[in-house]
């Protein structure tokens, strides 16, 4: 019952703001309101145009509408990957060369990168994780452990800041470009 009130609530105001003459404020407003929609913005058919019409912006290098009258501001992001799971970090391959300079050959290794395309084991003793050949006195650290980070689907994001405090929306720009 306490998600429904807030829709029920919902529904007047984007109402009153659809029917009402247009102002140069009133499309970052109704933007606002249809985000905020706790069913999501898509489940009310008003909605769809005007988030439709802010993604095109945005994905166009124009800033996120704005609603000065709610005290709002939102700020775009980028975020390829989701977080790695516990107990391991986000790492990056890197080439190091080992041996000695007549027999010196390059070692692909993983090293910590928060936006690394892997993830490895979290280990406080290994700064990175390769295979060192015999004798380089840097061991084994095996890159088996090492697997590929997933993708997000919607890698584009708002973060909200409103009276209430601060929100995060996911969405992919790719499709309004």
């Amino acid at each position: 019952m306490s998600r429904v009130l807030p829709v029920v609530a919902f529904l007047p105001t984007l109402a009153a703001l659809s029917s009402a003459p247009a102002h140069a404020d009133d499309f970052g407003c109704k933007v606002l309101l249809c985000i905020l929609n706790p069913q999501g913005w898509a489940s009310v058919g008003e909605c769809v145009p005007p988030l439709m019409r802010a993604f095109r912006m945005v994905a166009h290098g124009e800033p996120w509408p704005q609603c000065p009258e709610a005290g709002s501001s939102g700020r775009i992001g980028y975020e390829k990957f989701k977080p790695c799971p516990d107990d391991t970090i986000a790492v990056s391959p890197d080439a190091e060369s080992s041996g000695s300079h007549n027999s010196s050959s390059l070692q692909t290794v993983y090293k910590p990168d928060s936006n690394g395309a892997f993830c490895a084991p979290r280990n406080a003793t290994n700064a990175s994780w390769g295979t060192y050949p015999r004798g380089s006195g840097y061991g084994t650290r095996p890159t088996s452990a090492v697997t590929p980070r997933e993708r997000r689907t919607e890698p584009n994001y708002l973060d909200l800041t409103t009276t209430d405090g601060k929100q995060r929306f996911w969405f992919n720009l790719s499709r309004y470009q």
